[in-house]
């Protein structure tokens, strides 16, 4: 037992090499309510990050509103006055035609498509003066830029739509998620605060993940009276099949026997043992983890009336400590996956 404690602290001390593995070493263990509530402060973050997101591009919506509007009022109103410069052009033209008798230039000047080509056209710039011919040019300038600026303005308003209803789903979800993490930390709060349970104790861990990938459905039956004796774990149970994770960086090894059927033991960078039972098949040969990686599988292999993994907490090392009721813990990381009862 001392040459396996030896082995298994070695390879512990290994897994700093890891960045993964580093990072968890560096936080410390949280109680359930600790992390309850850690959790609970992440989904709040986000959820305001978000708030703010969706804000900023509301308010640059409406300025862009506001642009386009006055963009859309503008652009007729120097259009018209172009035109009307034009129109005042050619009537000049005429009455220079009708004095000199310039045909060519009051036919050029009637056919332009501008108060600029028509001026030029007759060559009257000089009779008429340059301040028409420059009023004319720059009203057309003046209304070309806005158009393309109003474009401009709704190709933006475009894509700021294309944000704004993006974010609209994961303002949903992120709501949703924080309103499980609420949940979960008054649960987790009635549990350990208010005494709604006073079943074994449980452990500050390090760990981040759900035992189980998927749906799963468990009760506080750790300490029950059993065949073998008090249960020492909580029985979580899931479709066969359902991914079974590492819920905290460590080393896997292996663990087959009558009982726990395929079984494996986590031993965690955290100092905490956790034991897994009744896999349909591992994943993988065991070895170093990191906090969320496929171990194994939901079975029924064992000693086992359905499909459901039996999980088991240890302060320590394997078989060195007596189990404590993980269910608080339990509560903090898995309920965004338990399946809820329906609505009444």
């Amino acid at each position: 037992m001392i040459r396996r404690g030896a082995v298994l602290l070695a390879a512990l001390g290994a897994l700093a090499l890891f960045p993964t593995a580093a990072r968890a070493a560096d936080d410390p263990a949280r109680d359930p309510l600790t992390l309850a509530q850690q959790r609970l402060d992440l989904a709040r973050t986000e959820a305001t990050a978000l708030s703010a997101r969706i804000s900023d591009a509301q308010t640059a919506q409406a300025k862009l509103e506001a642009e386009i509007a006055d963009a859309e009022v503008r652009i007729p109103q120097l259009r018209a006055r172009a035109a009307e410069l034009r129109a005042q052009v050619k009537v000049r033209a005429a009455q220079l035609y009708m004095r000199h008798g310039n045909s060519a230039g009051f036919e050029s000047a009637m056919d332009a498509e501008n108060a600029e080509d028509a001026l030029r056209a007759a060559h009257l710039t000089d009779t008429i003066g340059t301040h028409d011919l420059d009023a004319a040019t720059e009203l057309r300038d003046t209304a070309a830029k806005l158009a393309a600026r109003e474009a401009e303005l709704k190709s933006q308003r475009a894509e700021l739509q294309k944000t704004i209803a993006s974010l609209a789903p994961l303002n949903t979800l992120l709501q949703k998620k924080l309103e499980v993490a609420n949940d979960a930390y008054d649960k987790v709060h009635a549990l350990l605060v208010d005494g709604v349970t006073k079943k074994g104790l449980d452990v500050a861990t390090g760990a981040t993940e759900c035992p189980v990938k998927g749906v799963v459905v468990f009760t506080d039956d750790f300490g029950e009276l059993r065949a073998g004796g008090p249960h020492p774990g909580i029985d979580m149970g899931a479709l066969t099949g359902t991914p079974v994770v590492a819920v905290v960086a460590g080393l896997v090894r292996h663990d087959v026997g009558e009982l726990g059927g395929n079984g494996a033991w986590l031993t965690g960078i955290d100092k905490v043992s956790y034991y897994y039972a009744h896999f349909s098949k591992y994943e993988g040969e065991g070895g170093l983890v990191k906090a969320g990686d496929v171990i194994g599988y939901v079975g029924s292999t064992g000693n086992s009336t359905g499909p459901h993994l039996h999980f088991e907490v240890h302060p320590g090392l394997p078989g060195a400590s007596l189990p404590v009721d993980p269910f608080a813990t339990l509560v903090a990381l898995c309920n965004d996956n338990l399946l809820k009862p329906p609505a009444k």
